[in-house]
């Protein structure tokens, strides 16, 4: 894809329902303003800038990983989606490895499974990239 669709042909209710979304999140109603942009990309999903201000107001890691993801499909050079998508990659890395984990008894075969969806995210992002002819 790579073409993100210009902010100023997009459509008045799009634009209304975006704004607004944005309003919400800067007040902090995080259901609100999610609630907006989701509405404003049943419209139109292809706008880097409401899938990045989603990202700031789900609640899990993996919805923010889906909206990062989403940004680069639409720019696969996206600065600021792939350093968000890194941290989170970091994060995950970080928590399959915490003591915590063994320490409450974590059983070995969670923390493989945990390793192993690392792996395969790993390779789902070097396939990403690949594919991108970006590597």
């Amino acid at each position: 894809m790579g073409i993100s669709s210009d902010l100023l042909n997009a459509p008045k209710e799009f634009l209304h329902l975006f704004k607004a979304g944005k309003e919400a999140a800067k007040q902090g109603d995080n259901a609100r303003a999610h609630d907006l942009f989701r509405q404003a990309i049943e419209i139109d999903p292809y706008h880097e800038q409401v899938w990045l201000w989603l990202a700031s107001v789900v609640e899990t890691d993996e919805d923010r990983r889906v909206c990062f993801e989403n940004v680069l499909e639409l720019n696969p050079t996206h600065p600021t989606a792939r350093r968000q998508l890194n941290k989170l990659d970091q994060k995950m890395i970080e928590e399959a490895m915490s003591p915590e984990d063994a320490s409450q008894g974590a059983s070995r075969s969670r923390l493989r499974r945990r390793l192993l969806l690392l792996v395969l995210i790993a390779l789902a992002v070097l396939i990403a990239l690949y594919a991108w002819g970006l590597v």
